[in-house]
């Protein structure tokens, strides 16, 4: 249950990183977002014995975009996390298919959060934990999405796990 608690504390680290990095981007918001840029963020923790990884995605509203929140945000998830180790985080026009059905919410064998943006300073997002069984990505990820729809203005749901 610890290593539980810790990737809850590395998902809402991520998400408040990622939260005040878009405030301070404000004035790049359009009200719709015509040519997303895809951005990629991964990191790899190993904790009480177990390997997790951890995806988040999002839509972002051109290339500058996705460099600027991407980097800021990215960083500020891994500080003070000794057992993570992270990958750069990417940018792209598309995305493999197996991540861009991810948008449409479609069921996998994890629990996902989906971010749906409402405000124009907010982005689509996902957000994955690989490594979990079923039951405990729908525990962490319930956990989360009550904190995190205290502070995004937009839709904050979790795609449960497929069972087959």
């Amino acid at each position: 249950m610890k290593g539980l608690l810790i990737l809850i504390l590395l998902g809402v680290g991520g998400y408040f990183g990622y939260k005040h990095y878009q405030e301070r981007v404000e004035g790049a918001a359009p009200e719709v977002i015509t040519d997303p840029v895809y951005a990629q963020m991964r990191m790899d923790a190993k904790i009480q014995g177990r390997e997790f990884n951890f995806l988040l995605l999002g839509k972002m509203a051109g290339d500058e975009d996705c460099r600027l929140r991407s980097n800021q945000a990215w960083s500020d998830v891994i500080n003070g996390c000794a057992e993570c180790t992270k990958q750069a985080a990417t940018c792209t026009a598309t995305l493999e298919p197996r991540y861009q059905r991810l948008f449409d919410n479609v069921a996998i064998h994890s629990t996902y959060m989906s971010f749906e943006r409402e405000a124009p300073r907010e982005r689509d997002g996902r957000m994955v934990i690989y490594g979990l069984t079923a039951d405990e990505g729908d525990f962490i990820c319930e956990q989360l999405r009550a904190k995190f729809q205290n502070h995004y203005t937009g839709k904050v749901e979790c795609v449960h796990a497929r069972r087959d």
